[in-house]
């Protein structure tokens, strides 16, 4: 019982490793009310482990990172489980802080980058340019998300629900 209490002791004071984050998706959708996700990410946790599947939500209070998750039917009602969490509050804000930075970062460089296409089209008598990055685009290599542009196989979406 006391090698027990011992190895206990010894996981709560373990150090939280280094958590990463980058964003793989953005929603480019304004309003909220359209879609409450504002981006996807994946999370590398010490160098050694990867979480695909993370949402980030605008919620009631502002910002949530979701855990992924996937649906299960309990008594004919459709239910959503984590595939995965932290099991200490430490880890649980290492990762949310990872990620809402990671957000924040690529929020302000898509804002730059949608300005500076702004100022582009103003001075151009070029022909409509998009303001999202497109292959080939010299901005494409510096930012630190991935452009899919592409639609998602239906499968490979992961289902996502709503914390409470």
């Amino acid at each position: 019982m006391n090698e027990n209490n011992n190895q206990n002791e010894m996981n709560t004071q373990a150090e939280t490793p280094r958590v990463t984050a980058r964003i793989t998706w953005m929603n480019s959708e304004a309003d909220a009310s359209t879609d409450a996700r504002r981006a996807m990410a994946t999370i590398t946790i010490a160098d050694c482990f990867r979480v695909r599947g993370l949402a980030i939500f605008e919620g009631k209070n502002g910002l949530f990172v979701s855990m992924p998750v996937r649906s299960k039917e309990v008594n004919g009602e459709k239910r959503y489980v984590d595939v995965a969490h932290p099991v200490t509050h430490d880890m649980w804000k290492a990762i949310q802080d990872s990620v809402l930075d990671a957000y924040a970062q690529s929020l302000a460089i898509s804002q730059q980058y949608k300005a500076e296409r702004q100022h582009v089209k103003a001075d151009s008598s070029e022909a409509q340019i998009n303001d999202t990055p497109i292959s080939g685009d010299e901005t494409m290599d510096s930012l630190p998300f991935s452009v899919d542009e592409s639609a998602p196989d239906e499968e490979d979406v992961p289902i996502l629900g709503l914390m409470m």
